[in-house]
């Protein structure tokens, strides 16, 4: 944030830029909502410090919306609804998981379409901390990734219950969720009738998070 921060005002005096670089395009766009507050809440007292230095009160005002308008049209959000059978499902996921910098937070009822399999294990390959819960009646499914991604290192937790663990939703890096009946499956991608929701509202992504959370601290280590 701070060196978004520094670039604006850097450019103070420049009241009609129009583009961001693409550096700072970029940090922007792993900002989340709160975030995006407090750089709003920085701009805005810089903008009050340097209406006192100026000779002219009307450049920092300027400034400000400048800076705003600019945040606001950079900004990173994505609210989808998907549909399957058809590829716009697993490619969207594809791409999710191939974006994905920091974290992937899987909780599935069952895995084992190899395209999106393979895409989680480029992703813990690269360094992205992914972890997955899953069912653990359907991890002995015939196609079944599960043991595979355990094997790889990949952090797998399940529950020990006689009723089914079945969730279907997952974060990427803390700022997209999606959820939906779509199961990682051939079937699922082929065949089915199945739906998936993705989006980057704050609140949303933040309950599911939670919910991961919680269920992380509850389930069995693979």
């Amino acid at each position: 944030m701070n060196d978004i921060f520094d670039w604006f005002v850097s450019f103070f005096s420049y009241e009609d830029y129009k583009e961001l670089p693409d550096h700072i395009t970029g940090k922007l766009n792993e900002l989340n909502r709160v975030q995006r507050g407090e750089l709003k809440t920085k701009l805005f007292n810089a903008a009050k410090i340097l209406a006192q230095e100026s000779a002219d009160p009307v450049n920092p005002i300027s400034w400000l919306e400048n800076c705003f308008v600019l945040i606001e049209q950079n900004t990173f959000r994505l609210h989808e609804v998907l549909i399957s059978p058809g590829k716009q499902i697993p490619d969207t996921l594809t791409v999710l998981l191939d974006n994905a910098k920091h974290s992937v937070n899987i909780c599935i009822f069952t895995i084992s379409d190899q395209q999106l399999s393979r895409k989680l294990l480029d992703a813990h390959r690269r360094g992205v901390d992914v972890r997955i819960i899953s069912d653990d009646q359907k991890i002995h499914d015939r196609g079944s990734q599960i043991y595979n991604m355990k094997k790889a290192g990949i952090k797998i937790k399940i529950d020990h219950s006689r009723y089914h663990m079945h969730n279907k939703f997952g974060i990427t890096d803390g700022r997209v969720a999606f959820t939906g009946s779509y199961n990682w499956t051939y079937t699922a991608n082929k065949h089915n009738q199945e739906n998936l929701i993705i989006t980057t509202n704050y609140d949303i992504v933040n309950q599911f998070g939670e919910q991961f959370e919680k269920l992380w601290e509850e389930m069995f280590w693979l």
